[in-house]
């Protein structure tokens, strides 16, 4: 039964899939580092490319939530406390703001930093992070290149053969000079990693620039927050290393 006495309060939350996208990111990482130290089970290889390819998305897809609330909060809610005002946004920026939803992440990420602090990324930052939109975009969109191998059959084996050499119709480390990410199909555990640093590398530059905080919790193997902190030093290797087991007395 209600309490008479008791008032109803309307509360507002903005949110955000960005928390959800980077937990899973890292927990597939992981998952994919683990699969691949077991070599005595044959398909972990396959298991952990795969797992490997999502967590890439998910990373990406985590940058782009997170841009999304800030815009959100910064252009289009009026109720947020940085809300900037129709009348002080200028022709430039509200012709830009027509198109948000379609603009590239780069544009966007420059045009929060400097509506928030009249910066825009670092050149190194914004390098590699051009090299993994164009990496989202191979993987998301199911672009498609050929090979041309040099095959021998294998004595031991019908029908099966080794490639003893191969070339590739797209030169993937001119594509990747910064991130050195592999072709497509070779994704690993490791292009994970190099795409969740940066991801982590934009999050705290973001979250310094912008005085917002971000959170997330990973499963894998076991529950556990995290948080980014823009204004304080970080230790981003700590993500990256095996997580800590509680000894029993």
């Amino acid at each position: 039964m209600n309490d008479p006495n008791t008032e109803d309060i309307l509360k507002t939350e903005i949110r955000s899939l960005y928390a959800l996208h980077l937990g899973l990111a890292f927990d597939e990482m992981r998952e994919a580092e683990d699969l691949v130290k077991d070599v005595s089970y044959k398909d972990n290889w396959f298991k952990a490319r795969r797992l490997s390819l999502s967590s890439i998305l998910h990373a990406f897809c985590s940058l782009e939530a997170l841009l999304n609330y800030l815009g959100y909060r910064r252009f289009f809610y009026p109720e947020a406390d940085e809300y900037i005002l129709p009348d002080k946004q200028d022709f430039l920026l509200k012709r830009f703001l027509k198109s948000w939803d379609t603009l590239r992440v780069i544009d966007k990420v420059n045009a929060l930093l400097w509506s928030y602090s009249n910066n825009t990324l670092p050149p190194s930052m914004e390098g590699r992070l051009i090299e993994l939109n164009n990496l989202r975009n191979w993987i998301a969109h199911g672009k498609t290149y050929h090979t041309i191998s040099l095959i021998e059959q294998h004595p031991d084996i019908p029908h099966g053969y080794y490639i003893v050499d191969e070339e590739v119709s797209v030169e993937w480390s001119k594509k990747f000079q910064k991130c050195r990410f592999k072709e497509p199909h070779l994704l690993d555990h490791q292009d994970a990693q190099t795409t969740l640093r940066l991801i982590i590398e934009l999050f705290l530059h973001i979250s310094k620039m912008t005085s917002h905080n971000w959170f997330f919790t990973t499963f894998y193997p076991s529950a556990r927050p995290h948080g980014l902190y823009g204004n304080l030093p970080a230790d981003i290797d700590s993500f990256f290393r095996p997580p800590k087991t509680e000894q029993a007395n």
